[in-house]
């Protein structure tokens, strides 16, 4: 689903200049091209079992009734479900919703850092030693407590700048609700949608600090600003009330994949020289050249 999805991004802006994202917008709503249509009619078949499955066992056994603890009944509860008139096709675009926001960002984010750390070997060794540490605290099966990550300050801090830099534009859509216009005359039309251009916060030196467009993994050390906390001089994952409660899983995974590359790998580009992002539309991926992995010698 993911992969298939993405494809859409690809896709050249030919008519960017016109609406963003038009093109797009054109070949899904005309039913031309949808790469998710199989997939949500695969899920719709899933799930149409197990809510009805649910909602029955609910009304048979009451209070006694036991709640499974997933996504979909978190859904189901919001909506207030009526079992002669469920509407699948919702519950199945708002699973699709979470599945998308959670699996390509932080799976982007994991190669990001990891091309970011292949393309600086210089700071392998000092990311290195910092894990060599923090995996003293792991158990006999080798596995981590999530308190060690806190412990991590030099990879979070890698990580953060990473995020920091991934592209221009953020692609967290906003939809203006009524007609604004801007004091320097820019005008909103109501119903259109925007995105955060961040260049203007991430390039900005008296947010970032010194030398804000180079690349300074331990730039955010010391600065109570780990990769998971939003502010004003960082929004990748948004700010105020609306902003992912994901974040704290993401960040997670992102070290816990990195710790171990770290431990067992050097890596290194394959051309040994820095690799930039490419960008597909609004959003940036890693370069697709090579990298060199290299299992490391046991001591």
């Amino acid at each position: 689903f993911i992969s298939d999805l993405l494809t859409l991004q690809k896709i050249p802006p030919l008519l960017n200049f016109y609406y963003p994202g038009y093109l797009n917008r054109i070949l899904v709503s005309s039913g031309l091209y949808n790469p998710a249509i199989k997939h949500r009619n695969i899920l719709i078949k899933y799930i149409k079992n197990q809510v009805c499955k649910r909602l029955q066992e609910k009304a048979k056994y009451g209070d006694s009734w036991k709640r499974p603890d997933d996504l979909l009944q978190d859904i189901i509860e919001q909506e207030d479900i009526d079992l002669n008139n469920v509407n699948y096709s919702s519950l199945a675009d708002k699973i699709f919703a979470f599945l998308f926001a959670s699996i390509h960002t932080t799976s982007t984010g994991c190669a990001n850092a990891l091309m970011d750390l292949a393309s600086r070997p210089q700071y392998m060794q000092e990311l290195y030693e910092e894990q060599l540490e923090v995996h003293k605290e792991a158990d006999e099966n080798g596995v981590l407590p999530f308190e060690a990550l806190d412990n991590m300050k030099k990879l979070d801090s890698f990580i953060r700048e990473t995020l920091r830099l991934t592209g221009h534009i953020l692609a967290l859509d906003h939809s203006v609700l009524k007609d604004y216009t801007f004091s320097n005359g820019l005008q909103l039309p109501k119903d259109h949608t925007v995105k955060i251009y961040v260049d203007d916060i991430y390039q900005d030196e008296s947010l970032q600090g010194p030398n804000p467009k180079s690349f300074e993994p331990f730039r955010h050390i010391d600065k109570n600003a780990p990769a998971s906390k939003i502010s004003k001089n960082f929004v990748l994952f948004g700010a105020g009330k609306h902003a992912c409660p994901g974040r704290y899983f993401a960040i997670s995974e992102i070290k816990f994949f990195m710790h171990n590359i770290i431990l067992k790998y050097n890596i290194r580009t394959e051309s040994g020289k820095i690799e930039g992002r490419k960008l597909y539309g609004p959003t940036a991926y890693p370069s697709p050249s090579g990298i060199i992995i290299e299992k490391r010698k046991a001591k």
